[in-house]
């Protein structure tokens, strides 16, 4: 074996090492209890583990070796052998660092690296500052980058000898040859073993390679879905969709054999203009909330638990994914969730029908409000691209504010919405404000001048009790304003606090909160009906006696029965829909999936699929997908709301707007 193979083999069987102390040390903090994966489903993961590390271990060295080829001659000039000894020092710094991010990331979203980690990749301000403020990198940086000057000092007599030997005619083309050969042999198995190894998605987890994941989620995060996810007969798929989505105030106004569920809802002919204000909450989880799944015996949340009883209150709500951008799309275009991305984050989210664009229609003004910067996961190019006009972000917050990585604090970010909205309603026109916040997020800090940090308490939980605290301040002092009594305030959570379990999309921990508040005009009440984020455009616009064309994939949750409604959630490259009691989750080039389901913190336990709900779950996606490629679910060229005159006497939109003809 010459000096340039045997430096390389060494990288790869440190590469290997890491990889395989990492997973040890992942096993030792599964979330999922022991009687939820067998000894057999975690020795099958380590063993499948391993063929994968090796698989990744000689690619990494596969990698030096190429470098180390480019030349047949020894490298001689100091630049070059720097050049060399850098290189490998990079190469050997990033996986130890990764190995670290690895922990760090199962901590926080109980899953290897995948989409998440990507797109904080991009966005380097507020997940540096995050990792800064949230973690001890003035302890882990210093100690990776002593390890790697260690590592690299040991391994100076092989760097040598390899730079300094000179490679026979043809020896470079045998050697990468065998590599190559030898990748093979690993890589064929690998391709053959099954993507999921277990029911448990934690051991499936525990099986991958993080650098495997990564770079998959980095290739395929505008997911496909003919060809890859189960399919069904076009006509059969848009006839499944109308019936989930009908309801009793209801009309299909496109032929059966058009891909579209534009319909005209019927809330009567006397809407009630108020101005809207949306907050959705940072991580705000049913968990939190005491009259909902927080069973700690302490109370975190007094604000929501008093205002619960004021408002319309949805108790069994289940966020569209783990993402902001996920809840975003979800409440403020009732598009349900696809495979990959969500739209938000796809260029051809511009347009796309949104609650903005429909209270245009209305003459309303509408704007977002956003404590941190914009930029961030294109949220404000979503935003503007949807129809909301401005967009205010941390860069337009106008006092003296409390900022972390992610931006400004919750009560700063409410400060600044008064006085915008102070300025809307002098407009004398009715207005649409969408409030994002930022407070209740890693590194979990807040001004302390009214909520004290509890040492007794988590730091997650304490940041969710100033949360709460931020919000009641913010309706207090919005009743001391003129406009009060015409604006309902809508809080809902973006998605939950962590996801993790046994599951393919654990559920139980993605059970959020919407309340519906405005004391003069919408009566207090509990709703338990099973529901989606993308049930709150319909069901806040029924509320408000509002009729238009509808082309949301959600529902009015006040007129279903009690025991109706779905739920539509992703969570990495899997797809649930779920009635009470069962969940059907679509899986990439896998076997669907079935689970009992009950609402709360209940794990969700494998069963048979319900072939009606399979059924349902595919007639969904795979329209919902084909409709946004084909941008079926976005504005007219003109602009405008479509419209439809109803024969009778309820017409919904301003009268001197030009009706057109549905398409």
């Amino acid at each position: 074996m010459s000096a340039r193979a045997a430096l390389a083999l060494y990288l790869g069987a440190g590469a290997f090492a890491v990889f395989t102390l990492l997973r040890l040390a992942l096993l030792t903090v599964l979330a999922t209890p022991s009687a939820d994966r067998s000894v057999s489903d975690i020795l099958l993961a380590l063993a499948t583990g391993a063929l994968r590390d090796l698989g990744v271990a000689l690619l990494f060295a596969l990698t030096f070796l190429l470098v180390l080829n480019l030349r047949r001659k020894p490298w001689k000039k100091k630049f070059g052998r720097g050049a060399i000894h850098v290189f490998i020092a990079l190469g050997i710094f990033l996986l130890l660092f990764s190995a670290i991010a690895e922990m760090l990331f199962w901590d926080e979203f109980d899953s290897r690296l995948n989409g998440i980690a990507l797109y904080y990749l991009m966005f380097p301000r507020e997940v540096i500052g995050n990792l800064q403020q949230s973690f001890n990198i003035a302890l882990y940086m210093p100690m990776v980058a002593a390890a790697t000057i260690a590592v690299t000092f040991l391994i100076r007599r092989p760097i040598a000898r390899a730079l300094d030997a000179a490679q026979p005619r043809g020896s470079r083309r045998r050697e990468l040859g065998a590599a190559l050969l030898a990748l093979a042999a690993v890589l064929l198995p690998v391709r053959a073993v099954p993507g999921d190894l277990s029911a448990n998605r934690e051991v499936n987890q525990l099986a991958e390679n993080g650098w495997s994941t990564f770079i998959g989620a980095a290739l395929t995060n505008d997911q496909e879905y003919d060809g890859v996810y189960p399919g069904m007969d076009e006509g059969e798929a848009i006839r499944t969709v109308r019936k989930l989505v009908a309801q009793s105030n209801t009309t299909f106004l496109d032929p059966e054999n058009v891909r579209s569920i534009r319909r005209w809802v019927d809330n009567g002919s006397a809407p009630k203009k108020l101005n809207i204000v949306i907050v959705t909450n940072e991580s705000f989880g049913s968990k939190f909330i005491t009259v909902l799944d927080n069973h700690s015996g302490k109370v975190w949340t007094p604000s929501l638990d008093k205002l619960s009883k004021e408002s319309l209150f949805f108790t069994n709500i289940y966020a569209s994914g783990d993402r902001t951008v996920r809840g975003l799309e979800a409440t403020e275009t009732g598009f349900t969730p696809i495979p990959g991305i969500s739209t938000a984050r796809r260029a051809e989210s511009k347009d796309m029908y949104s609650l903005p664009y429909l209270l245009r229609s209305f003459g309303y003004q509408s704007a977002v409000l956003y404590g941190g910067h914009a930029l961030f996961d294109n949220m404000g190019t979503f935003w503007s691209g949807i129809g909301f006009q401005p967009v205010w972000d941390q860069s337009f917050i106008r006092h003296e504010s409390f900022t972390t990585a992610w931006g400004v604090s919750d009560e700063d970010l409410y400060t600044e919405a008064l006085q915008r909205m102070d300025e809307m309603a002098a407009d004398k026109k009715p207005f649409l404000l969408t409030m994002m916040t930022v407070s209740n997020h890693r590194p979990y800090r807040f001004p302390e001048n009214h909520i004290k940090f509890d040492p007794s308490m988590t730091n997650r939980e304490n940041s969710a009790r100033y949360a709460d605290w931020a919000y009641g301040d913010f309706i207090e002092r919005a009743k001391q304003h003129g406009w009060f009594d015409n604006t309902v305030f809508v809080f809902v959570a973006d998605h939950s606090e962590k996801i993790n379990g046994a599951a393919q999309v654990p559920l139980q921990d993605m059970r959020i909160p919407i309340l519906i508040y405005s004391p003069k005009n919408i009566a207090p009440r509990s709703v338990a009906t099973l529901g989606a984020q993308i049930d709150l455009i319909p069901t806040l616009l029924g509320e408000l006696g509002f009729s238009y064309v509808s082309p949301f994939f959600g529902k009015d949750l006040t007129l279903e029965p009690a025991d109706g409604g779905f739920i539509a959630t992703a969570h990495n490259f899997s797809v649930a829909f779920g009635r009470p009691g069962h969940v059907a989750v679509l899986q990439p080039r896998e076997p669907t999936l079935g689970y009992s389901f009950e609402a709360g913190l209940t794990p969700l336990k494998p069963e048979t699929p319900d072939p009606e709900t399979v059924k349902e779950a595919i007639a969904l996606t795979q329209t919902a997908h084909h409709m946004f490629y084909a941008h079926q679910y976005h504005m007219p060229a003109n602009g405008k709301w479509p419209q439809y005159t109803p024969p009778s006497a309820a017409v919904a939109h301003e009268p001197d707007l030009t009706l057109e003809k549905v398409q």
